[in-house]
């Protein structure tokens, strides 16, 4: 039997099917190398981290070996969008001109699929509102029609038209086996597809929902694999402080408690516990706004002793019986974080929310991920800081493992400028926004239009975003108000001249190469706040143990959400852009030459006149 890093090699060649047959294919020597180190760590069973900068096809790297293999690999991305390109337009272009016959399965999070059972619950509900009642009706004719029940079918955001709780089902409102619509269950049915596929594309929430909770009979939702290719590996650390801690919400208190009336209107014989839960439940909602939470404890403390009482009754009363001592644990680990986990409250009244996260994610990675025994591919375009994996294998909880570094193919010495102004005041006085938004104006009429403005807080989107819509003739869209996050980058893609001025979220996974991005303005360098709680928690644990919370975290956190951001600029061959960062502290602080050196090789300049004649030889 060939080796499969032999048959990568013979895919590769310059008279392969692949060479000739792929529609935009071109010979990337670093592409080869990198599918080749992956093929060797399938065979091996090796943890591989790689970075492979933006333009090395690091997604066919890994595809040819994944096809190739005899192994059962789980694939997993951070957005949504990377995930539907390779079920949809990636894996079955390249399995067909390889000729390779391996069963692919996509598999989203439970909030993807309809509930049949929800749905029939709630549409009958006499509580069920007008406003809700014809959204309600909507899906359940689409319901009818469809075949794998994935929401995403619909015309409609089911969460944003307030019903999405009401069709869907979370972990522990499942009723597995025991459900009436398990036979008809459209999670069920991905899942038996996602154990008998050799290939499963999903994504990390779902990976780490999968690890840290096994919730059901079934764990989460996925089955063993012998190999797992993470790509965008370096938002893992972010989303496992969410997965391995505690969000209490006041939205909580509220699903439980809708649910619990719904199944009383459905018994429709227990109109004493029917009226109990609603005058204790008002009581739960009123103590939820008062601090500390020593009233919220006792009160759910009494709403857990009706949901006990019965139990017995059935599958469903069992499982709210079970959410009801769930969120019980959670109030307990919010008033008295465990060792090891830091805790904090944010918003106010009705939107005050609760969190408990793990300080460091690596020791919880190590244990729920990296022990088993299994290959795993780390794959991102930034996983280095000042050329080292440290501090990524630091949050990742990673030890022995293989790395490599292939570099970007561009040309940013010729295809890009930076441009880092020395004049620019203090970003955070009134005179430091004020000169802030007449810069990012006099940029962006350079590049008429054509603009990502990236924003380190919501305070700043909401303060700069309107006032350039009120200079500038051409469409500003601001995250937040016009449109959902890919109803903007759709029309960012049309609107050759539009500018998309947006937050964290459109900092990394967003693809525009071509002409209509031609200019990224990032606001000033993206510090956590120092008061943030984890941060500060973070800081602390680092300097008992000897180390220096800003060079140690501060900073290379900082410089890995940038190189996220200057990302956003070149993303082919024949694109040219300017990186803009309205931030002068890095001229005078001693962090200032280790961030230069995080940027792309391209000529850095401090002369807005320079911007100007770029974008002017741009166009001759």
């Amino acid at each position: 039997m060939i080796k499969l890093v032999e048959q990568v090699r013979r895919d590769f060649a310059e008279d392969s099917p692949l060479a000739t047959d792929l529609p935009g294919y071109s010979r990337r020597d670093e592409q080869i190398q990198l599918s080749e180190e992956i093929a060797t760590a399938f065979d091996a069973g090796d943890v591989l981290l790689a970075e492979a900068e933006t333009g090395t096809g690091k997604t066919l790297a890994y595809l040819i070996p994944a096809l190739r293999s005899t192994k059962k690999i789980l694939i997993s991305t951070h957005t949504r969008a990377l995930q539907d390109q390779l079920v949809h337009r990636d894996l079955p272009t390249v399995q067909k001109v390889l000729g390779a016959k391996r069963r692919v399965a996509l598999l989203k999070g439970r909030s993807n699929y309809l509930c049949p059972q929800r749905m029939s619950r709630f549409i009958a509900t006499p509580q069920l509102e007008i406003w809700a009642k014809k959204s309600m009706l909507a899906v359940l004719e689409w319901s009818e029609k469809s075949k794998d029940g994935d929401l995403a079918a619909l015309p409609f955001d089911v969460f944003a038209k307030g019903i999405g709780h009401m069709v869907t089902a979370t972990g522990d409102q499942c009723l597995g086996s025991q459900c009436g619509d398990f036979e008809h269950c459209p999670l069920m049915k991905a899942r038996q597809k996602a154990q008998s596929a050799d290939i499963v594309v999903t994504n990390h929430s779902l990976l780490l929902a999968d690890a840290s909770l096994k919730a059901g009979e079934f764990g989460e939702l996925l089955p063993d694999f012998d190999a797992y290719v993470l790509d965008e590996a370096h938002a893992l650390p972010e989303l496992a402080c969410q997965h391995f801690g505690v969000q209490l919400t006041r939205m909580k208190f509220i699903q439980w408690l809708n649910d619990m009336q719904a199944l009383l209107d459905q018994v429709g014989d227990e109109p004493a516990l029917k009226k109990d839960v609603t005058a204790d439940g008002k009581t739960v909602l009123d103590a939820y706004l008062k601090t500390p939470l020593d009233e919220l404890e006792h009160a759910w403390a009494d709403m857990l002793v009706l949901a006990e009482s019965r139990r017995e009754r059935s599958e469903d009363f069992a499982k709210l019986a079970d959410r009801a001592d769930q969120i019980a644990k959670e109030i307990d680990m919010v008033m008295q974080p465990a060792d090891g986990y830091v805790g904090w409250s944010d918003g106010e009244g009705d939107m005050r929310k609760h969190t408990v996260a793990p300080v460091e994610t690596g020791p919880v990675l190590r244990e729920h991920l990296w022990d088993r025994k299994a290959a795993f591919i780390l794959s991102s375009a930034t996983l280095r800081v000042s050329g080292r994996f440290d501090y990524a294998k630091d949050r990742l909880g990673l030890q022995d493992v293989v790395e490599v570094f292939h570099p970007s193919p561009f040309d940013y010495a010729k295809q890009a400028m930076i441009y880092l102004p020395r004049h620019m005041p203090d970003p955070f006085s009134e005179a430091g926004i004020e000169a802030m938004i007449n810069e990012i104006e006099t940029l962006i009429r350079a590049s008429h239009g054509r603009a990502f403005v990236l924003f380190t807080s919501w305070k700043m989107l909401n303060r700069v975003g309107p006032e350039l819509r009120n200079r500038l003739s051409w469409n500003v869209l601001v995250q937040g108000e016009s449109g959902s996050r890919d109803a903007i980058l759709e029309t960012f893609r049309e609107d050759t001249h539009s500018i998309l001025c947006g937050t964290r979220s459109f900092w990394e996974g967003v693809d525009v190469p071509g002409e209509a991005l031609s200019l990224v303005i990032i606001d000033k360098m993206p510090f956590t706040p120092p008061n943030d709680p984890l941060l500060k928690a973070r800081i602390k644990k680092c300097e008992e143990a000897g180390g220096r919370g800003f060079s140690d975290i501060q900073l290379p956190e900082a410089i890995a959400v940038l190189r996220q951001g200057t990302g956003r600029l070149i993303r082919s061959m024949e694109d040219r852009g300017v990186m803009a960062l309205l931030d002068s502290r890095l001229y005078g602080k001693a962090y200032g030459p280790e961030v230069a050196r995080n940027l792309p090789a391209a000529p850095i300049r401090d002369d807005l006149s320079e911007v100007r004649w770029f974008f002017e030889d741009s166009e001759t």
